[in-house]
């Protein structure tokens, strides 16, 4: 059956390096204000009910102590646990409702990280210039999709998204402190514990974000305590991925998904003139059994191909779509056994040292190798 969204009883853990307004009990608590390469992590227990979104116990600059005694709390129940950072203008809100979405689709208890990915300023300001259209976009994922061409950079509100876009990216950049705290904590919490698996899903711009981080303090060893990373949709540059993802060893596997058809990433390269990973990968990929390219060109996928891995509400995933996120996130390998089993994910196949994995065939003879 498709899925479909209720406003079900949820309490979901969210850090964030947002600063608070403690007094506020709705999303607007998590503010575009943030301290740029500082470390400090806030988190607050978000539920949602039928009158949207409710926040309680915000705690703003945890201690080790505190943040790890959230995370033992989750870490302590019956589900795998999915770390999930966002990409491009995802609000708070928008953040908890793809948290949301997860936990309802997938076995897993999803922990969130939010960041300012909307482009203010740290500040909180806004950049300059008009506003986009009133419903211009339903999923805030897709707004940078207006940029469909070079000349479209000159429209007003389209350049203003463009430089949100870019000041997304800065923030991004500047959130590596506290990303990479995150990751040493999650690591710290499930090795002392060791009661669940954990893995990282990393969409859009948040590849981005863990682009930054990898050279952080000590994030090379946290995601090692990782089952599985997976990039979706990667809005990170193709051409230097292998130097970056090479340094990420989890205890399964890291996955890199793509499609052609990305109208987001299409639009971020027009923007920045860098080919995304989540786009094409390009030739020079990462081999061995640690490294795997899911290619969802030409597969039955949502409008843009952008946010392929969870499914709206009233909407689904194709089976296999599901069965190979399910997996990953759940800190599964994606099969096991022989080419049956792998076709039961993989429709197409995969490439003969299995390194690519095919759920379309669009692209199949050319990266076949």
């Amino acid at each position: 059956m498709p899925f479909s969204f209720d406003h079900e009883e949820c309490n979901m853990l969210v850090f964030t390096n947002r600063l608070l307004k403690t007094t506020a009990r709705d999303e607007s608590a998590l503010t575009t204000q943030y301290d740029p390469f500082s470390d400090t992590l806030n988190s607050v227990k978000v539920t949602a009910g039928a009158k949207g979104w409710k926040i309680s116990n915000p705690q703003e600059g945890l201690s080790d102590v505190d943040a790890l005694a959230q995370l033992s709390a989750v870490l302590d129940g019956n589900k795998p646990v999915l770390l999930f950072v966002h990409g491009n203008n995802n609000t708070p809100a928008a953040c908890f409702a793809r948290c949301r979405l997860l936990e309802a689709q997938y076995p897993v208890s999803v922990i969130g990280f939010s960041w300012t990915s909307e482009g203010f300023l740290s500040d909180g300001t806004e950049l300059p210039g008009p506003k986009e259209p009133p419903g211009a976009f339903d999923d805030p994922d897709d707004n940078l999709a207006a940029v469909d061409t070079k000349d479209s950079l000159t429209v007003g509100w389209i350049a203003r998204m463009a430089q949100r876009y870019a000041q997304a990216k800065v923030n991004a950049q500047h959130s590596k402190d506290s990303f990479a705290r995150l990751l040493r904590l999650i690591a710290a919490a499930r090795l002392a514990g060791m009661n669940q698996k954990v893995s990282l899903a990393a969409h859009s711009l948040g590849a981005h974000l863990l682009h930054y981080t990898i050279d952080e303090q000590d994030a090379e060893a946290s995601l090692s305590a990782m089952h599985n990373v997976v990039l979706i949709a990667g809005c990170s540059g193709a051409a230097k991925h292998s130097a970056w993802v090479g340094q990420i060893h989890p205890l399964l596997r890291v996955y890199i998904t793509y499609t052609k058809a990305d109208s987001v990433l299409f639009a971020a390269t027009l923007v920045d003139g860098d080919v995304k990973v989540g786009t094409d990968p390009g030739r020079d990929r990462l081999p061995g059994p640690k490294f795997r390219y899911v290619d969802f060109e030409a597969t039955k996928i949502k409008l843009g191909a952008h946010s392929y891995f969870v499914a709206d509400p009233g909407k689904r995933l194709s089976k296999q779509s599901r069965l190979l996120f399910s997996r990953i996130f759940a800190s599964e390998v994606d099969f096991t056994g022989g080419i049956a089993q792998r076709n039961d994910v993989y429709p197409m196949g995969c490439s003969d040292d299995d390194s690519v994995c095919y759920m379309g065939n669009a692209s199949l003879k050319k990266d076949r190798r």
